[in-house]
Formats: C-alpha cells, structure tokens, sequence
C-alpha cells in the first residue's frame, strides 16, 4: 500500500504564525471550527484524523525547503516566542519559560524549529524526509 505523501514547504511561511497556516494547509481539510495556533495543536494534527488522513495512518511527510525554516524558526523567532510567553503573565508556566529562555541564550536549548523536528519524530507512523 502506497502511503500518502504530505509536503511542507518552508517557502510558504517565514514565522511561527505562519507555520501553523501551513500546517492547517496540508493536515486539515472540511473543518468547519478554527483551528488552535499552538505545537498541542499541531501534534494532535500529525496524529491524523482531521479531513487530510485517518488517525495514525501512515504518511510520508516531506518538509521542503527545510534550510530556510531552520532559520525562520531559529533563535530569535524562538527568543520572541518565550518572551512573549513570559509577559502573558501565566504564573504557572511563567518560570517554565523563563528557564527554556535562559537556556537558549546559554546554547544549551531547543530552537522552535528543533521542538517541531522532535514533535514529528515522537510520531510512529509519518515517515519524515527533510528536504533543501
């Protein structure tokens, strides 16, 4: 059995925000509900199950032009993206991100781009292929 191919393409969007309008691209068709903006949202969305593919069935995702996303979601996308989590102020996750924001100024955390790479890998079934 063939499995269906689904393809990122890094020329499409340029930040987080607009990552996730690619990602509501490629893995979701027919919702009649806005989807969630968020790295939840976008897991639940590699499970399957929202219009593209059925739940865990296996795919092939192709990222493209992968290089330019690693540097679109880098260190100041990832940088801007903890500060702002900070100042919303949610005093339970306020020092979880305060913690992950020194440790990428340190060098020692994980670039948005690196979460959503580790993201796709935690699922079984998507077979991932990075392509430049």
């Amino acid at each position: 059995m063939n499995k269906q191919t689904i393809i990122i393409n890094g020329d499409n969007f340029s930040d987080l925000e607009s990552f996730y309008n690619e990602i509501d691209r490629v893995l979701t068709k027919d919702l009649d509900w806005v989807t969630g903006h968020n790295l939840d949202a976008f897991n639940d969305f590699l499970r399957g199950g929202f219009g593209v593919y059925e739940y865990e069935e296996p795919v092939r995702l192709i990222w493209e032009n992968i290089s330019k996303s690693k540097l679109d979601l880098g260190l100041e996308a990832t940088k801007k993206w903890y500060e702002r989590k900070i100042s919303e102020n949610k005093t339970e996750n306020q020092q979880f991100f305060t913690n992950k924001l020194r440790q990428l100024t340190d060098n020692n955390g994980q670039t948005l781009f690196d979460i959503i790479l580790e993201i796709i890998a935690e699922h079984e079934h998507i077979e991932f292929e990075a392509k430049n």
